[in-house]
């Protein structure tokens, strides 16, 4: 009897530590009170081509937002306010002519763009709760444009995986984009995010995102406001504190003949993101 127990211990001794020692799945780890602060840069550059016409819009945006955690509930999901400590927008149009606001010298912004902007520098923008894998559980309040941008942009740029991650993993997450006005008229499209692991050390994660649209509309011409939703780049997560450390994401899509033969869309965007205090 004995001698039949030995050899069931030992496989319990060899065994024992490789399931002891198997990584917990990466978290956002939210404390209440908690206050973090991003830069964010970016610049979209539209150019367009319809017969002898030739069209170029640059708009540059730099941004401080905070997310303030308000709370924390028994299943890991957060309750974050959001609201911008800084904001410089400008905007180049096709004729030449530059549209400024600086929150930080509003005597010195265009009027109009003051008028449009200036409320969105200080106050509370949107109140959502996010769950421990960073999806949007609920939309509380959002001052600055419809709460269905939740859903295609996430707040922290990335949809956690279920399990534990090994290098060269994949995983995705699957939701809508909608189309709200002034974009469309409440359209909605599947898509898809896919996330990679390229790389980890140090507890800092470095992973690839790619995004689809399962199936875009026929006509090019409504294809143009969905460009914008499919970005591609890479996302830096810190596993050891649960926080999006970075995102360096861009889109670069050209259409061609989408207002006759010869005309052309092209939309391109360099977004940064990075955790400046934490």
């Amino acid at each position: 009897m004995t001698r039949k127990l030995i050899p069931a211990l030992l496989a319990c001794l060899v065994l024992a530590p490789a399931a002891f020692g198997q990584a917990a799945p990466w978290r956002f780890r939210w404390q209440a009170g908690q206050a973090l602060t991003y830069r964010v840069e970016q610049t979209n550059t539209i150019q367009e081509v319809v017969g002898e016409r030739k069209t170029n819009v640059v708009n540059k945006l730099n941004l401080v937002k905070r997310w303030q955690v308000r709370e924390v509930d028994a299943a890991g999901a957060a309750t974050l306010h959001l609201s911008l400590l800084t904001m410089r927008s400008e905007i180049t149009r096709p004729d030449g002519e530059v549209m400024l606001f600086d929150s930080a010298n509003p005597d010195k912004s265009t009027p109009e763009m003051r008028e449009q902007l200036a409320k969105y520098v200080g106050d509370v923008l949107a109140v959502i709760r996010v769950d421990g894998k960073g999806n949007v559980v609920e939309v509380k309040e959002s001052k600055h444009g419809p709460a269905s941008r939740y859903e295609s942009d996430l707040p922290f740029k990335v949809a956690l995986a279920d399990g534990a991650v090994e290098a060269g993993a994949s995983w995705s997450r699957a939701y809508k984009v909608t189309l709200d006005p002034p974009a469309g008229t409440g359209e909605k499209y599947d898509a898809t995010q896919q996330y990679t692991l390229k790389a980890v050390a140090g507890g800092v994660a470095t992973l690839t995102l790619t995004t689809a649209i399962a199936k875009l509309p026929e006509s090019l011409l409504d294809q143009v406001p969905l460009l914008q939703s499919l970005p591609s780049g890479e996302i830096v997560f810190d596993t050891a504190s649960g926080l999006l450390k970075s995102a360096k994401l861009r889109v670069d899509k050209e259409l061609k003949g989408h207002q006759g033969e010869g005309s052309s869309y092209r939309f391109q965007s360099m977004y940064t993101e990075e955790l400046v205090e934490g």
